[in-house]
């Protein structure tokens, strides 16, 4: 997110490495890529919302530092071990396959004790400094992005997407937990409203990039039963979502400046999805559909942190 998962040793060339300034920007800028520095910062950005919703409106500088920060290196530690894991089929993809462990850029061992430092790091600074809870939400979103998704399903089920998506829903939870020290109703239905949306966004990027899936030989639903049932399975998906999205309103957790945004996106976003069934040109609807599933939460996001009471 088809064959066993297998580990791919360093393949890395023994000519030295000239210690230029350009050598040294390219390394950075590799690491950088292992780390996913978009998809570390809207994982963060989740993982904001939960914490500003839980501490309602207030929270502390010291502990949403600590949070953000703690969060953000787990995240980047799923991104390293996610790139050591992946190295041998991100080299059939077109748009994985310039990453540096395909190319053999950077040594692989590296990568994974990135993922390992990062990961101890990240669950230690939110288990010290804000609390244990926050850690254990931490570190079972890293276990099901790098075995249960990306180690155990990634490349024997479709139904690795959904699985995919308990991991990526885990923000919100780190940020209430580091607040509120428990798992309360409105932390809950975060969780479900993270868990929802990435399904028909990620399926929608299936589509997008099915080519790409299909030479690699992963079994995701557009590479297995084609784009007519993917369709139908994003509007379910996005329309499941929008009465979840509402649901913080009704708890109180949210103002109705927020419920009628979410039902206005929601409604948007499920138009766009029932167009597919007639679209011309699928690829060009599942773009549209991925750009603003990305528009959605950011709108929804910046939405709740204004409007929550």
């Amino acid at each position: 997110m088809e064959q066993p998962l297998s580990f791919v040793g360093d393949s890395t060339s023994s000519a030295p490495l000239e210690l230029t300034n350009t050598s040294f920007r390219e390394i950075f800028l590799d690491y950088a890529n292992i780390i996913k520095p978009g998809i570390t910062m809207s994982n963060m950005m989740t993982a904001f919302t939960g914490l500003w919703l839980a501490a309602q409106g207030r929270p502390a500088f010291g502990l949403t530092f600590v949070t953000l920060a703690g969060s953000g290196l787990v995240v980047m530690s799923g991104c390293a071990f996610n790139n050591y894991l992946d190295q041998d089929i991100d080299q059939f993809m077109a748009r994985t396959q310039d990453r540096p462990l395909p190319n053999s850029r950077i040594p692989a061992w590296s990568v994974l004790l990135l993922g390992t430092v990062l990961g101890i790091f990240g669950i230690s600074v939110l288990g010290i400094l804000a609390n244990t809870l926050s850690a254990v939400m931490a570190l079972i979103g890293l276990f099901f992005y790098v075995v249960v998704y990306t180690g155990l399903t990634k490349r024997t089920t479709t139904l690795s997407t959904v699985i995919g998506g308990v991991s990526g829903a885990m923000p919100p939870l780190i940020g209430w937990t580091a607040v509120t020290g428990s798992l309360g109703i409105s932390g809950w239905l975060l969780f479900i409203f993270m868990f929802l949306w990435q399904p028909p966004h990620f399926l929608a990027l299936a589509m997008r990039r099915v080519k790409d899936y299909a030479a690699a030989g992963i079994p995701l639903l557009p590479v297995l039963y084609g784009f007519s049932l993917t369709k139908r399975q994003i509007v379910i998906w996005t329309a499941t979502l929008i009465p979840a999205s509402l649901m913080l309103t009704i708890v109180h957790a949210e103002g109705w400046i927020y419920f009628f945004t979410a039902l206005i996106f929601g409604g948007i976003w499920l138009i766009k999805g029932l167009k597919g069934f007639k679209a011309k040109d699928d690829i060009a609807w599942a773009t549209d559909m991925f750009k603003f599933s990305l528009i959605y939460l950011m709108v929804l996001s910046i939405v709740m942190v204004i409007n929550v009471k």
